[in-house]
């Protein structure tokens, strides 16, 4: 019957809510069976009795704390909400502690909250994916280079850690490196760029060059806030350090800062919010296990590699490489051979256990240089 089914959706929705009171919502779900139970004898339509209940059910959530109603995928009367241990015990971002108990402070990020869970839903789980696969190598490079590994999330916020991600403005790869991005001049960068490779696509390269860059604002400022430090790398030093010259002992939170840091700045901490609270929002993530592999770090081979050889020698197939070696170009497929520029070669990541088999490979096929 069609009023059972009605039934059947009012239960589930009140049912969704974990966090709920129980006996509140034992006692709504009484209420409604009750309901049904005088109107359907009467042969009562069910339309009749979906406009009763939509009178009793929100004066039932009125009358209710809102606490109550907070659901497993975290929103609240009026949205998404912060986590309650959050609230409680406040977060901390880049070795800075966000003043979460100001409801300016707490209203910025909860809005950048709501934008991510809302509009950005299904490309955080894309992200989160991701994350599983290369995010141990991005980590491990910042901690290697002394920056707080909370920068991660700046790197999937400006590249949807994606390798091959293109900005508007010419950025490239896991940190949207370009020009505007470095305090070079446009025709001098500290990236390798070639038909067959490109330093910003290789997650450990590209995150030591954003490591240095990091560094070099730090010592303009040893004393700054790394909320600012992130602000300077966002929008650049030239527009941030006016504004804090102008205002001395004043923090992120306090100043008026450029459109893109003011909401970036609240996005990254409601990204490491959502993150470390996936269950709280719902958010799914598939991918369980990082890449495994081993480096072969900077091979100084004699010819260009394909990867398809590569490949071929390792039973796997050539997406998989490439997704070990993202520097390679996609469509060219091939790891140079070094030169005046590059040495000592490019780097190279082979599947776990694989790696006497490849370096075997390359020495009786002549890549390596004598």
């Amino acid at each position: 019957m069609k009023s059972q089914k009605i039934l059947r959706s009012f239960r589930a929705f009140i049912n969704r809510g974990k966090g709920a009171d129980q006996i509140k919502r034992r006692f709504l779900l009484k209420l409604i069976r009750n309901i049904f139970r005088q109107f359907e004898p009467l042969c009562v339509s069910p339309s009749l009795i979906s406009v009763i209940l939509l009178f009793v059910f929100p004066l039932t959530i009125a009358l209710t704390d809102s606490s109550a109603w907070i659901t497993e995928q975290g929103t609240g009367r009026g949205g998404h909400v912060l986590p309650p241990n959050i609230i409680k015990d406040g977060v901390n971002f880049a070795n800075s502690r966000v003043p979460i108990e100001r409801p300016d402070v707490q209203e910025r990020i909860v809005e950048q909250l709501n934008y991510l869970l809302m509009d950005r839903h299904a490309s955080m789980g894309e992200w989160f994916n991701r994350f599983v696969l290369y995010g141990p190598i991005l980590v491990e490079s910042l901690r290697k280079d002394n920056i707080p590994t909370d920068l991660i999330y700046l790197s999937i916020l400006l590249s949807e850690f994606d390798p091959d991600h293109k900005t508007r403005s010419g950025g490239l790869g896991w940190w949207a490196l370009g020009p505007s991005r470095d305090g070079s001049t446009k025709n001098v960068v500290p990236w390798v760029t070639t038909n067959d490779w490109d330093d910003r696509r290789d997650p450990e390269i590209s995150t030591h060059l954003t490591a240095q860059m990091v560094q070099t604002l730090q010592n303009k400022n040893p004393k700054q806030d790394w909320l600012l430090l992130i602000s300077a790398f966002i929008d650049g030093s030239d527009k941030i350090d006016p504004l804090v010259k102008k205002s001395p002992g004043f923090s992120f939170w306090d100043l008026v800062m450029p459109p893109s840091s003011d909401s970036l700045i609240p996005r990254l901490i409601a990204l490491k919010i959502i993150h470390q609270h996936k269950n709280f929002y719902c958010i799914t993530v598939t991918q369980t296990k990082p890449l495994a592999f081993d480096n072969l770090n900077r091979v100084k081979l004699s010819k260009d590699l394909p990867l398809a050889l590569v490949a071929k020698c390792t039973g796997e197939i050539p997406r998989n490489i490439w997704g070990l070696n993202p520097g390679v170009d996609l469509m060219s497929g091939i790891l140079p051979k070094s030169d005046k520029r590059v040495p000592n070669g490019y780097p190279l990541r082979v599947p776990r256990g694989t790696g006497p088999k490849v370096k075997n490979l390359l020495e009786t096929e002549g890549y390596l240089g004598k």
